[in-house]
């Protein structure tokens, strides 16, 4: 009975994700008029730029990622644990609370405008434009790429340091002989990431864009719905979309390939660390200063702009704050049970297939998990906008609707994140649970659950803490009556309400905490 229950639900919501998408690709071709402003070279503009923009974004990324995990690797110092944890949350932010962060210290009434201005100096950077927006990326980026290259460095033998050592190698020859090679597939794993994610970049480039100069495709697709309503071009836009998108998500399987096929389950601990010279080591204290100042001072920002404010506890108690507060954690709660509920049973077929050597079947099925990374986060809500356009939703629908897209999206990491420890679990217990003769809910109460229930824990934490900070779809359905925490700060700083926009981000910023930290205290159980 049970067998029945896991392959036809799986296969059933297999079915019900295609219907999903066909249906908010058909409202959209059905909408969409043959009037349209389009124009090629429009679209070469923004294809132009997109790329452009995300390029130099991945590359600094990379590049100072590369620098700030030297720096972790072979520096010692007090505090190291706890800063690394910091520079670690930071990547767990929702980007409408970065965009507040960096203009709060970087704008033209931020700190380091003070500061000069104390000094009798003009500021004269404008946050606004190409140099806000990489800002914004690297800010947020610059601590995935250290975490993946510092795990990278640990992999390197101490052997190899004491060699290198006695050999007398230094500074390039060092870096191309001992730490390149276990860095040689992650590098360009997390360029491509880092540069599909700017590529994709929607909140930041809408709101430090400045001009439809600094217009990606995302911005360009929402532009077009909401002040243009020029259906027929967001659906070219986002056809456009598709195509670089697949060829990118392409490029970043293969580069995961070469990134993890010799990485092992556990991180090597090291016992032997070489001694730097002290002008490497000058070096690498100030690249980890510069860039810790550089992460810090807008986390202290936020928590600094928001207890200055005028009549703070009148602020803290406003309604609408609290309101959002409320649907932003309803939303939350169905994107994470929604989302995981899908990823496990669709698992439990996957790693059943997978045991099986049933090749095809599971890549058909486990391919479903990928489609929210390939298909355009803005095809599911610019279609479901559209198709419920003239239907009057009550908010109960609405937090339904857009608890269950929030929880589509997050799918392909949900489901990456639970099925190495779920096929595990089949294997090694699968055989016991046939000779205690457990099927369905008593199988997993009795012999996977002390298996997977941290797995499970650290799925729901990060969908929460994902979902949390999501503007993309509330975008188009939001309104003064119905927001979440981004969409109401996005309507704050929009409205130049700074200081209702400072406590507004110190509380959401507060609410990605808490499932960070749920996430690390597990690992540390563990």
């Amino acid at each position: 009975m049970s067998h029945y229950f896991t392959k036809y639900s799986a296969w059933l919501i297999y079915i019900l994700i295609l219907s999903l998408y066909g249906i908010s690709f058909y409202a959209l071709i059905s909408f969409s008029n043959n009037t349209t402003f389009w124009s090629i070279s429009e679209s070469i503009n923004i294809i132009k730029y997109s790329l452009f923009q995300a390029g130099i974004s991945a590359l600094l990324s990379t590049f100072l990622g590369l620098l700030l995990a030297r720096a972790f690797f072979y520096l010692e110092f007090k505090g190291k644990s706890f800063l690394y944890k910091i520079i670690s949350f930071v990547w767990s932010l929702p980007a409408v609370v970065v965009i507040f962060a960096i203009v709060g210290v970087w704008g033209n009434s931020g700190w380091i405008a003070q500061f000069f201005a104390f000094w009798g100096i003009k500021w004269k950077f404008s946050i606004y434009g190409l140099q806000g927006i990489l800002f914004a990326h690297l800010f947020l980026n610059i601590p995935f790429v250290t975490k993946y290259v510092l795990e990278g460095l640990n992999l390197t033998s101490p052997n190899q340091h004491k060699l290198a050592t006695q050999l007398g190698l230094t500074r390039w020859h060092y870096f191309k002989i001992v730490e390149f090679p276990p860095l040689k597939g992650i590098l360009p794993y997390v360029f491509s990431y880092v540069f599909l994610l700017c590529f994709t970049s929607f909140p930041i480039v809408l709101m430090l864009g400045g001009s439809p100069k600094y217009s990606t495709l995302e911005v360009a697709i929402y532009q077009a719905v909401t002040f243009e309503f020029d259906f027929a071009k967001a659906v070219i836009l986002i056809g456009i979309q598709l195509v670089i998108g697949l060829f990118l998500q392409f490029m970043m399987d293969i580069a995961s390939r070469y990134a993890f096929h010799s990485k092992s389950t556990t991180t090597q601990i090291q016992h032997w660390i070489p001694t730097l010279s002290s002008g490497s080591k000058r070096f690498l204290q100030l690249i980890l200063f510069l860039q810790i100042f550089m992460i810090f001072i807008p986390l202290i920002s936020i928590f600094w702009e928001a207890i200055r404010v005028s009549n703070f506890i009148e602020r803290l108690l406003n309604p609408m704050l609290w309101h959002a507060f409320y649907y932003s954690v309803i939303i939350s709660l169905i994107a994470s049970l929604s989302v995981i509920s899908i990823a496990y049973l669709i698992t439990l077929e996957t790693r059943k297939l997978a045991f099986q050597h049933k090749k095809i079947a599971q890549s058909i099925l486990s391919g479903v998990t990928t489609y929210p990374l390939i298909l355009p986060v803005f095809l599911l809500a610019v279609g479901l906008f559209v198709f419920f356009i003239d239907i009057e939703l009550t908010k109960l629908q609405l937090l339904f609707i857009l608890g269950v897209c929030n929880g589509l999206v997050l799918l392909p990491y949900i489901y990456r994140l639970i099925f190495s420890p779920m096929y595990q679990a089949f294997i090694r217990f699968d055989k016991l649970a046939h000779s205690l003769n457990l099927t369905g809910f008593n199988r997993w109460w009795i012999v996977e659950k002390p298996y997977l229930i941290r797995p499970l824990l650290n799925a729901f934490a990060l969908a929460m803490s994902a979902s949390l900070g999501s503007f993309s779809i509330i975008a188009f359905f939001g309104t003064p009556d119905f927001s979440t925490l981004p969409y109401l700060l996005y309507q704050q700083l929009g409205s130049y309400h700074t200081e209702d926009a400072a406590v507004t981000a110190l509380i959401l910023m507060l609410c990605a905490l808490l499932p960070f930290l749920c996430i690390n205290k597990n690992k540390s159980e563990q």
